[in-house]
């Protein structure tokens, strides 16, 4: 009696097993839900449902290839189309640089790139406010003091229809605090960087078409306008950051892209 029970209870397992979808079965609708999510524009998760069948499903050989060769597709596409960016955003960054003198000193890790407009003669006997960037798009503010008086400013305030913002203060003994003297002359440069740098370029590029009086603050305050020349400097230091950084970024997603993409004998 327990014998023939068994032998029912095989019977029905293998009946049941026999009826259950094999696994290229079950990866072939896997397929087909991935390629119409593909068509209604969901990459994103037609990729992750296609890139799941080599593991759900081992056994179905050929199912594993037919979603590799769509997979492959996709991320050649992509691949080629971040490639297209990137040759686009070269030749602008080619256009912009032109505007720049590339500098780096023996112990610099970057290059640094200085708008021209910044780089006369003439700029070291006056007091202004620019904006310079490293090859990595990240931008930096510096405050040029220049009198008879040692003003010892340590942060910069920029004030523009009721808006103002501030930098962080820079210690007299920093590094990024420079002093020097010429013929009785006295000239500061304090460099600024971080995310309140940020906020003043950007308050001054937003507001690239109005008055913007800058403060150059210290044991007493320093007020001068910001020149045309320099808005205009400091709008090109902007627009070569953001391409810098962009081409950065396409550059890493080609790299991984490049590594998604699949020989069918793996």
């Amino acid at each position: 009696m327990k014998y023939r029970i068994f032998v029912l209870f095989v019977v029905i397992l293998m009946y049941e097993f026999s009826c259950s979808p094999s696994q290229p079965q079950l990866a072939v609708k896997k397929i087909v839900f991935a390629e119409e999510l593909l068509a209604s524009g969901d990459t994103a998760s037609s990729l992750l449902h296609l890139d799941s069948i080599s593991l759900l499903y081992p056994e179905a050989y050929t199912e594993v290839r037919n979603a590799l060769q769509i997979s492959n597709r996709i991320y050649i596409s992509k691949l080629m189309k971040q490639r297209e960016n990137l040759a686009s955003i070269i030749l602008i960054i080619d256009s912009l640089i032109k505007e720049f003198n590339p500098q780096k000193g023996e112990f610099d890790r970057y290059t640094s790139y200085i708008n021209k407009l910044n780089s006369g003669d003439m700029t070291w006997s006056r007091s202004f406010v620019q904006a310079y960037l490293n090859e990595k798009g990240e931008l930096s503010l510096v405050s040029n003091y220049y009198g008879s008086q040692w003003l010892n400013h340590t942060y910069l305030k920029v004030e523009c229809d009721g808006a103002v913002v501030e930098t962080d203060s820079v210690p007299h003994d920093h590094v990024d605090n420079f002093h020097s003297e010429f013929n009785g002359s006295k000239w500061e440069k304090v460099t600024y960087r971080g995310t309140l740098a940020d906020a003043v370029i950007g308050l001054i590029t937003t507001n690239y078409d109005k008055k913007l009086k800058c403060f150059f603050q210290g044991k007493a305050s320093y007020p001068i306008l910001l020149e045309e020349s320099d808005k205009k400097a400091i709008m090109a230091a902007c627009n070569l950051a953001t391409t810098l950084k962009t081409k950065t970024a396409l550059e890493k997603n080609i790299s991984v892209l490049e590594k998604k993409i699949k020989s069918e004998e793996q």
